[in-house]
């Protein structure tokens, strides 16, 4: 093992590699990322930073603070991917130091490392962390509140936990930073895992656990994070007669949590399957996990690894359990839980290096047990790759055609299982989870950057825009029923929304640059009624099983001929 000085370094050059390589490559994606960036640049434009408004209209889903962040970026690298994702990515960076170092004064080094890689190098840090949404502020701010919580005494002493007024303060900051991220969740979830952890950490000691619970000042932490978040909140409320605050608290805080909003289901098993994926190359032991923590709590002979666990289970329980029970579920809504499950993996896996996993301790032969465990694991690590390899090409023929060469990533975690199968039958166990972890960040690097970018380059709005004979500010740009949010930001104009094929028949005739977007479910409806010399200018596939059309006038000598015409 590399020596303590140098492990920040081994973590920042992993979660590095993960998150900037090609940020910029893959198109925006899904809704959530152009509407983040279309916000944002709207605040840029408009020198307006308090009330959030998308294609000019007021925009209550989210607070403000990822697009302030989101100026900064624009500000460095301009305003494309690069731009809008820059903050989600650095900061991504930022947690998976923040989980180092938490491991490190909980566990000790050793875990403390391999915790930050795998916060570094698991597929749901190459997806959310380089996404251009609010989840990756969040997670690093309740990240900074959980690490100043155990800076200040939090999960590493036996007797009554006693935060300091400016610990508290301290994690009340972080928190009133994630209320501004993402609303009351951001300070909520914090303080019921530490609440919890208090209550538990009362069992066998003295003192009662309303003792232990003040001792934790959350009236402080409650205090310094709406002294944080309030003032914006405040002025928000007073610029938009309170519709910003009625639209986001009732509507997109207790209406996702009370009922499902916009397909987004599942049942209590929905979680368990995101971590699973979001986890993975890791998360091949993720039960395996779960049972040597189990086997530490039950343990009365280390108080401090105990304690440690206990904290990171209430972690874990505040988050997780906390939105299996909302109506609305999305994977983006427990990555603030993957730091604690970061470390929890590399509490097993580096026990497992020392032969000291406690779950095996009720086999006859414990040592003989966790060696199986482990082959399992790798088992399926060289089968998943093996899924990859065979899986990407196929997919690639449908929606990236010429991209058939991806399935070698899949090569990555197969040869990575073999090395670790190897490297544990010659005894060298830490050189197992070396090899995991160097393919580990290889592929979720490729995956998220080159693969990503092959299977976007032909796909959607991006490119309808790219083919443009004109800039797309001088057109007049409307699209039927819905407007997809990533035309918002690749067009940079204000979408008008028709309702009818005759709106759309108007509009062409109106506007000599009038430009209007259907799919391709639509075509024989708007075909009926299109006036003469418009037809289709451009068409382009989705990763579903319609196309966007491009309707506008047809030139009258075109370098290039257009798709067809509407029949």
């Amino acid at each position: 093992m590399p020596a303590p000085r140098f492990h920040g370094w081994f973590v920042v050059a992993a979660a590095a590699a993960v998150l900037l390589f090609r940020l910029g490559g893959p198109a925006l994606w899904d809704d959530d990322e152009p509407k983040n960036a279309a916000c944002s640049l709207a605040m840029l434009d408009s020198g307006d930073w308090v009330v959030p408004t998308f294609n000019g209209r007021l925009r209550v889903e989210k607070p403000p603070l990822v697009n302030w962040l989101q100026i900064g970026g624009y500000t460095l690298c301009g305003r494309n991917e690069t731009g809008a994702r820059l903050s989600s990515a650095l900061l991504t960076i930022g947690t998976c130091l923040l989980t180092w170092r938490i491991g490190c004064l909980l566990l000790g080094p050793a875990v403390g490392l391999l915790g930050g890689l795998v916060m570094a190098t698991c597929v749901g840090t190459a997806v959310v962390g380089r996404a251009a949404t609010p989840d990756a502020p969040l997670t690093f701010f309740t990240t900074l509140a959980f690490y100043l919580f155990v800076c200040g005494g939090g999960g590493r002493d036996t007797g009554c936990t006693r935060l300091s007024a400016w610990s508290a303060a301290g994690v009340g900051m972080a928190c009133g930073a994630a209320v501004l991220t993402k609303g009351p969740v951001g300070v909520v979830l914090p303080l019921v895992a530490f609440l919890l952890f208090a209550i538990w950490r009362q069992s066998g000691t003295a003192g009662g656990w309303r003792e232990k619970v003040t001792n934790l000042r959350p009236l402080t932490i409650l205090c310094v994070a709406m002294g944080v978040a309030l003032p914006w909140y405040a002025w928000v409320t007073i610029r938009t007669d309170g519709l910003w605050l009625h639209g986001f608290l009732i509507v997109h805080n207790v209406g996702r949590f009370t009922a499902t909003m916009e397909g987004h289901s599942g049942s209590l098993l929905y979680y368990p399957g995101i971590v699973a994926i979001g986890l993975f190359p890791w998360s091949i032991v993720l039960a395996a996990m779960l049972a040597h923590a189990t086997a530490v709590l039950r343990s009365t002979r280390d108080d401090d690894r105990r304690a440690a666990t206990q904290l990171l289970v209430c972690w874990m329980l505040a988050w997780i359990g906390s939105f299996s029970c909302a109506g609305t579920k999305l994977p983006g809504y427990i990555w603030p839980a993957y730091p604690a499950l970061a470390i929890g993996t590399a509490l097993f896996l580096v026990d497992w290096a020392r032969g000291r996993v406690a779950c095996f301790d009720w086999c006859p032969d414990p040592g003989r047990a966790s060696e199986l465990v482990m082959r399992l694991a790798w088992s399926i690590l060289a089968l998943t790759g093996l899924g990859f390899t065979i899986g990407l090409p196929i997919a690639a023929a449908q929606f990236a055609p010429g991209g058939e060469w991806l399935g070698l990533f899949g090569l990555i975690p197969l040869v990575a299982a073999w090395i670790a199968w190897q490297c544990q039958s010659h005894g060298a166990r830490q050189w197992s989870l070396a090899t995991v972890a160097g393919g580990a960040c290889l592929f979720v690097t490729l995956m998220a950057s080159i693969a990503a970018e092959s299977f976007s380059h032909a796909q959607g709005p991006r490119t309808l825009v790219e083919q443009l004979r004109e800039p797309s500010q001088d057109c007049r740009w409307a699209c039927l029923w819905n407007v997809p949010p990533s035309l918002v930001f690749y067009t940079g104009a204000l979408i008008e929304k028709l309702d009818t094929a005759a709106d759309v028949a108007d509009h062409l005739l109106r506007h000599p640059l009038a430009r209007v977007v259907i799919d391709s479910r639509q075509e024989q409806l708007v075909g009926s009624v299109l006036p003469t010399g418009c037809g289709v200018l451009a068409r382009v596939p989705t990763l579903t099983n319609h196309d966007y059309l491009l309707i506008g006038r047809l030139p009258l000598v075109p370098d290039d001929p257009p798709l067809a015409l509407l029949q």
